[in-house]
């Protein structure tokens, strides 16, 4: 499945740099591959790497990808966006069933 779920972050981030797509498409399509990869038991940098891989971005960081006033355009927005999507989803802790919906039964 992770495959599918590849093609469709690629097919999602190209439409929101293009303007064609929305980002909450991206981002839907990023926090299901990388629950996917994380229920594999891939580790979170693994699970980042195929991310950025996907959407065809570097894979290391360079000086001027951490400078934050370099490059403003929507292609380096989004990219930012989608990988503390990814990282966030990785870490997301699931919740907990509340005890008291459960007790009560009317």
């Amino acid at each position: 499945m992770p495959k599918r779920l590849e093609a469709q972050v690629r097919s999602a981030f190209a439409r929101a740099t293009e303007d064609d797509g929305s980002p909450d498409e991206l981002l839907t399509a990023v926090r299901l591959l990388v629950r996917d990869l994380k229920r594999e038991g891939r580790p979170p940098e693994k699970v980042l790497l195929a991310v950025k891989k996907a959407c065809g971005l570097p894979l290391m960081a360079f000086a001027a990808d951490t400078d934050a006033t370099a490059d403003m355009s929507r292609p380096k927005r989004i990219s930012e966006m989608m990988v503390r999507a990814a990282i966030d989803e990785y870490y997301r802790k699931p919740r907990a069933k509340s005890v008291a919906s459960e007790a009560y039964r009317p």
